[in-house]
């Protein structure tokens, strides 16, 4: 091209009469230059840099790798993602949040940058208040930023419950209906199996035990404030020690409460209501399942072809309570009491102590979790069951999102609303799964031993008390005033006056 254009021009200077005859040629030739309209190539800010990323559940890693190419491509970086879990020395880990104070407790974790006024693009404010203030948090330090939200629901076949006793389909509000529908409605297994992990029976566990153990409180009256023991689940309180005093009693676990032992009760005769399959998704996807609780990434696996038959309502609660004696006390006027059990779920990104360029990786944690883009774009994507942790996610305008699930329009909107509930945005009280450093070893146990509860026929009394004994073992393994002080900033309070 270049070779016709420089003779085009000899012979336009040798000659008055070629400019007329030949300009057609060079025009067609490409001699003369237009104007474009590409877009120079975008800023890769960290080009050249190499990280490593880790996550600790092994089936977080495909999801990990999916970010780690996304961002590489606009930023430059290179990612590589190892196969092994995550153990602090990674650059970049993606942790359950029960799990950051394990590494920070360790030293093994930076500190989470404090640039994000209302000016910056990642848009603190919109994160909700639990995942900004508590569940990131650990001894008053940010450590984390939050990637995906939790979220579980109750969810029905539509065509099974319509005109169940001549009415239009009702799920069951408490889970005493959920467990009654045996035997009264269903003759043959109509339950999805037991959960497959440690992560999500306990989350059920628990989501169900704290309907029970106290009422719900929806606001404080004008100048009052509730006492410490308003925050005791699991465990008790520990208590501070007073003037000289050095020594406190251990605060134990609460496994033998009556609302513990309740929900144990009902799990082990719902086993008989179980259908045998591989999974939540795979239960209902054959329609063996009829109800039940999933997880938004069983939600999402169970797929289109389905999803057109199913219902979706919040979890179940409960119509009565236990008091400090052990005694059931029903709700006023039989309204179903739900208390909110969170950061059972969820994943966060952390980075490394170890990690030799700090702002490459929490650039790439932080693009993880940008309002206007990622944050979307992965609620999006049900079969990684991303919950919401911003209120842009369950805006109005984020809607359309949650028709990725492929349910009606309806139940599309019950979906939301129902995360909405799980949140507890209207209530004081939700209760918080166990973030201490040692949370792991706790849950580790406890799934042992209602697994174990689950077949045998021991009876439920002597269930929980040896779980109960086992968590005792497991907090004895520390100085009772290290395990009282963790015990209170994984609930939020101060550790020492």
């Amino acid at each position: 091209m270049q070779h016709i254009c420089a003779v085009a021009r000899a012979f336009f200077v040798s000659s008055k009469l070629l400019p007329v005859l030949l300009a057609p040629l060079l025009i067609a030739a490409g001699c003369i230059e237009r104007p474009t309209t590409i877009d120079p190539p975008p800023d890769r800010p960290h080009a050249g840099t190499k990280l490593t990323a880790a996550a600790s559940d092994p089936a977080d890693r495909e999801f990990l790798q999916r970010l780690a190419k996304s961002w590489s491509t606009r930023s430059g970086a290179e990612i590589r993602v190892l196969d092994t879990p995550w153990d602090g020395n990674a650059d970049i880990g993606l942790v359950a949040p029960a799990e950051i104070s394990r590494w920070a407790e360790a030293g093994q974790l930076t500190v989470a940058p404090a640039d994000f006024t209302p000016t910056n693009p990642y848009r603190w404010d919109d994160v909700l208040a639990v995942y900004a203030r508590t569940l990131m948090v650990w001894r008053n330090r940010a450590y984390a930023l939050p990637i995906l939200g939790e979220g579980m629901v109750l969810v029905y076949r539509t065509d099974v419950f319509d005109g169940i006793e001549g009415r239009p389909g009702n799920p069951p509000t408490t889970w005493d209906e959920l467990f009654g529908m045996g035997g009264r409605y269903f003759e043959k297994p109509y339950l999805p199996p037991v959960p497959r992990t440690s992560e999500r029976l306990l989350a059920e566990f628990f989501a169900a035990a704290a309907c029970y153990d106290r009422p719900s409180v929806g606001r404080f009256a004008p100048g009052t404030l509730p006492d410490e023991e308003f925050f005791a689940f699991q465990f008790d309180v520990p208590k501070l020690p007073k003037g000289d005093q050095q020594d406190v009693a251990t605060a134990g676990p609460r496994l033998e409460r009556p609302a513990f032992r309740h929900v144990a009760n009902l799990f082990r005769q719902m086993g008989t209501y179980r259908v045998q399959a591989p999974d939540a998704a795979a239960a209902f996807r054959s329609g063996d399942a009829k109800v039940g609780i999933l997880s938004l990434a069983e939600l999402g696996r169970v797929g289109p072809d389905m999803a057109d038959k199913l219902g979706v309502a919040s979890l179940p609660g409960a119509r009565f309570t236990f008091d400090s004696n052990g005694d059931k006390r029903p709700t006023d006027q039989e309204t179903v009491n739900r208390v909110p059990y969170l950061g059972w779920g969820g994943r966060a990104g952390v980075v490394s102590a170890k990690c030799a360029n700090t702002a490459a990786a929490w650039d790439f944690i932080t693009d993880a979790g940008l309002p206007e883009r990622t944050a979307l774009d992965l609620i999006a994507t049900p079969g990684i069951g991303a919950g919401p942790y911003r209120m842009s996610q369950l805006d109005v305008r984020a809607r359309s999102r949650w028709f990725a699930f492929g349910l009606s329009e309806t139940e599309t909107e019950r979906l939301t609303s129902a995360l909405r509930d799980n949140l507890g945005l209207g209530v004081q009280n939700p209760r918080l799964r166990v973030r201490t450093p040692n949370q792991h070893e706790l849950a580790a146990a406890l799934d042992e031993d209602l697994r174990a509860m689950l077949k045998d026929q021991m009876p439920i009394e002597q269930a929980m008390a040896k779980a109960n004994n086992r968590w005792k073992q497991v907090i004895g393994k520390q100085p009772s005033a290290q395990w009282n002080a963790e015990l209170r900033v994984s609930l939020g309070l101060e550790a020492t006056r």
